[in-house]
C-alpha cells in the first residue's frame, strides 16, 4: 500500500462517481482476449519427473548437494539425493540439469494485485484520473491478471501473499488456484485503517476502510472470515491528526478478536513507535521495516520473544520518489520481465504534470528524495542478527514497484543491507513459508514437501543476482520451461523496446531485436543486434535527456506502427516520425522510419 499519510489528489467528479457505482463494484474477474496463450507444461503427461545433475540447495539450511537428482511424484518431492543413489523409473520425464542450481520456489510475502505498479494506480497517492480514469485502471488490472500471474512464475516466484485489498482479492486468489501458470496466492481483504481514504470509496469495494470503533472492526473481520480470508490486515497510519496511540484500543481488541477466531494479523506500521505498539498489541507479522529511525534493543527483544515475522519491503518508498522525479527506478530485470505497458507509464511524469493542481505539484516536488532507505536497511540487518524471522517482500503494485520483477531489486538491497546471499534466499523461501503458515509444505527442498522448485543457471549462494537466471520452474510438480511461460504480444515487445529507449539501456533495447535484425533510419541502416546496441549506446551518450513519447499506435497482427515524438536532444531540437516494426518469433526483425 502507499506510504503517504496524506493523499495527493482531489475530489472524485460526480460523473466518474456515478459511472463507478454503476459498473465497477461487480467487475468480473476474467482474462481479456489479449491474454497470452496458456504456457505448456513439460510434464503434463507424466506422473514422475526427475531433475538430474543439479546442485540442489536442500533442507532448512540450503545445504548444497552436488550432482543431485530430485524425484517428483505428482505434486510432491519424493526423493532428493546424489544421482547414483536415486533410482529413476523408466516412465519418468528426465530433465538434464547439469551446471545448474535448484532452489525452493521463491515467495514474495507482500504484494497487492489490485494495484498495477504504474503511474495511475491508487489515486489517493497521486490523482491523475483526468489523464486515465481509475475505472479504466482497475479494468486493466482485471483484464491482465493472467499476464501478471505468468510474470511471477517466470521470475521463479511460486507463491505470493496479497496483504490487503478489495473483497475481489479473494476472486483473484480463486483464479490463481485454477490457473496452471500462476503462483500460489494467499490473500487478505480490506485494510482495517486508522485513517480514511474517501477517494476510493465510491468505487464500490474499497481496499481501505477507516475503523473508529471496536464494533466496526469486528464487523469487518466477520465479513473477511466469511470470505475465508488468509490474514487480517491493519493499516496503522500516523499523522498529526491521528497519533499512533489513538488507534491502539481498537487495534488491540480487533487483533485479539481475529486470534480468537484462528486468524493471523499483519500490520502496516512503519515508525518505531507504531511498530512497537503493533507488536505489543499482538500482531503476528510486521508488513514493513521500520523506516523512521534505528530500532531499539527493546524492540528487537519484543520481536524475538513474540515470534513476530518481519517483512522489510526496502525499495517501495523510494520508488515513488524516483518516479515522481522522472527517473523510474528500474533494473534490467524490470525492463525484461515486468509488464511493458505498466513500465511505460512510469516515464509519463513530465507529460502529465499539467494535469495536477499547483498545490499537488508542489507537494510532489517536496517528496522527490530518491535515496536509499538507510535506516530501514540498518534495521533489517539488526533484526536479522537478532534471530527474528525475515520474510522477503516487495509491496509490488505500488507506483514504481513492479509485480514479479521487483523481487530481484529487493533481494539486491537486502544484501546491500548486510545480509548474506544465503540469508536473503532463506528469507525468500523458508521465511515466506513461515509467513504463509505453510512451513510443512513449502520453503525447502525435502521429501514430502510440495514440488515448488526453481532451476537457475548460476549459484545464488555466491551472488543473489543469480535468482534472475531462471531456467525451469516447478509449481506443485507442474514443470515449465521459463522461456515458454510468458508469451508477449507484438505490441508488448515493441513497448519493451520503447521502455529501454527511455531508460537509456541500449543492451536491453537490443535484446528486443533479432540477432540479424535490420533497422533502417534516415542516412543509416543497422544490420545486426550488435550494431543496434552500439548505435544506441552512442545515441544515449550524446543525448542524455532524450525521450520518446508515443503519440499514436496502430497494431496489425505482428506489425506495430508508432507515431513518436523525440525530445531532449542535446542540440535542443525535437523530431516526429512514424516507425514501423515487424515482429517475428517474439523479437523485432525489421524496423524502419
Amino acid at each position: 500500500m502507499c506510504f503517504f499519510a496524506e493523499p495527493l489528489g482531489g475530489a472524485l467528479t460526480r460523473g466518474e462517481a456515478l459511472a463507478a457505482i454503476a459498473g465497477l463494484a461487480a467487475f468480473p474477474i476474467m482474462p481479456s482476449q489479449s491474454m497470452p496463450p496458456r504456457a505448456r507444461q513439460l510434464n503434463a503427461d507424466r506422473r514422475v519427473t526427475a531433475i538430474v545433475g543439479t546442485t540442489a540447495l536442500v533442507g532448512d539450511d540450503l545445504t548444497p548437494l552436488h550432482d543431485a537428482t530430485i524425484l517428483i511424484e505428482a505434486d510432491r518431492i519424493a526423493t532428493v539425493g546424489p544421482r547414483a543413489a536415486v533410482a529413476i523409473p523408466d516412465s519418468a520425464l528426465r530433465l538434464d540439469a547439469a551446471n545448474t542450481w535448484t532452489i525452493p520456489g521463491l515467495i514474495d510475502s507482500h504484494v497487492h494485485f489490485f494495484q498495477s505498479g504504474g503511474l495511475y494506480t491508487r489515486p489517493d497517492a497521486i490523482d491523475l484520473r483526468s489523464v486515465r480514469s481509475y475505472t479504466d485502471e482497475l479494468q486493466w488490472v482485471h483484464n491482465n491478471l493472467l499476464d501478471i500471474f505468468a510474470r511471477y512464475l517466470r521470475a521463479g516466484i511460486t507463491s505470493v501473499v496479497d496483504v490487503g485489498g478489495p473483497f475481489w482479492n479473494y476472486d483473484v486468489r480463486a483464479l490463481a488456484a485454477r490457473t496452471a501458470a500462476a503462483p500460489r496466492v494467499m490473500s487478505a481483504g480490506p485494510l482495517i485503517s486508522s485513517v480514511a481514504r474517501e477517494i476510493l470509496d465510491p468505487y464500490g469495494d474499497p481496499p481501505i476502510v477507516k475503523i473508529d470503533s471496536i464494533a466496526a472492526a469486528r464487523a469487518l473481520i466477520d465479513r473477511e472470515i466469511a470470505a475465508q480470508t488468509d490474514f487480517v490486515k491493519f493499516w496503522w497510519i500516523v499523522t498529526p491528526e491521528h497519533p499512533a496511540q489513538a488507534f491502539e484500543p481498537v487495534a488491540r481488541d480487533a487483533i485479539e478478536y481475529a486470534h480468537r477466531h484462528g486468524y493471523r494479523v499483519v500490520i502496516h506500521a512503519t515508525e518505531l513507535e507504531t511498530a512497537t505498539l503493533a507488536v505489543e498489541s499482538g500482531t503476528d507479522i510486521l508488513a514493513h521495516s521500520v523506516f523512521d529511525t534505528d530500532v531499539s534493543d527493546r524492540f528487537l527483544e519484543l520481536l524475538r520473544s513474540r515470534n513476530v515475522i518481519y517483512c522489510p519491503t526496502l525499495m517501495v518508498v523510494g520508488n515513488y520518489g524516483y518516479t515522481f522525479a522522472g527517473r523510474p527506478n528500474l533494473t534490467a530485470v524490470d525492463l525484461q520481465l515486468a509488464n511493458p505497458d505498466v513500465v511505460g507509464t512510469l516515464f509519463n511524469m513530465t507529460d502529465v504534470e499539467t494535469a495536477l493542481a499547483p498545490a499537488t505539484l508542489d507537494r510532489i516536488r517536496k517528496i522527490r528524495v530518491p535515496e536509499l532507505p538507510h535506516a530501514a536497511m540498518r534495521n533489517l540487518k539488526r533484526v536479522a542478527d537478532a534471530g527474528v524471522t525475515i520474510a522477503a517482500g516487495t509491496d509490488a503494485g505500488n507506483i514504481g514497484t513492479q509485480h514479479a520483477s521487483s523481487f530481484y531489486n529487493e533481494a539486491l538491497h537486502m544484501v546491500a543491507s548486510g545480509l548474506s546471499p544465503k540469508e536473503v534466499l532463506l528469507a525468500a523461501t523458508r521465511g515466506g513459508a513461515a509467513m504463509m503458515g505453510r512451513s510443512s509444505d513449502l520453503g525447502s527442498i525435502a521429501p514430502g514437501k510440495l514440488a515448488d522448485l526453481v532451476v537457475l543457471d548460476a549459484d545464488p549462494l555466491a551472488d543473489i543476482a543469480a535468482i534472475a537466471t531462471v531456467r525451469t520452474v516447478s509449481r506443485n510438480g507442474q514443470i515449465f520451461d521459463s522461456a515458454a511461460i510468458l508469451r508477449e504480444s507484438a505490441e508488448q515487445i515493441v513497448q519493451r523496446q520503447v521502455n529501454a529507449y527511455n531508460h537509456h539501456d541500449a543492451r536491453i533495447l537490443a535484446q528486443t531485436f533479432a540477432a540479424d535484425a535490420v533497422v533502417r533510419r534516415p542516412g543509416k541502416t543497422l544490420r545486426s543486434r550488435a550494431a543496434i546496441d552500439a548505435a544506441y549506446r552512442d545515441l544515449f551518450a550524446r543525448n542524455p535527456q532524450i525521450h520518446a513519447e508515443i503519440i499514436a499506435r496502430d497494431v496489425r497482427g505482428d506489425v506495430v506502427v508508432d507515431h513518436e515524438r523525440l525530445t531532449g536532444f542535446a542540440d535542443g531540437r525535437t523530431s516526429e516520425s512514424t516507425v514501423t516494426y515487424h515482429v517475428r518469433d517474439a523479437v523485432i526483425s525489421v524496423a524502419y522510419v
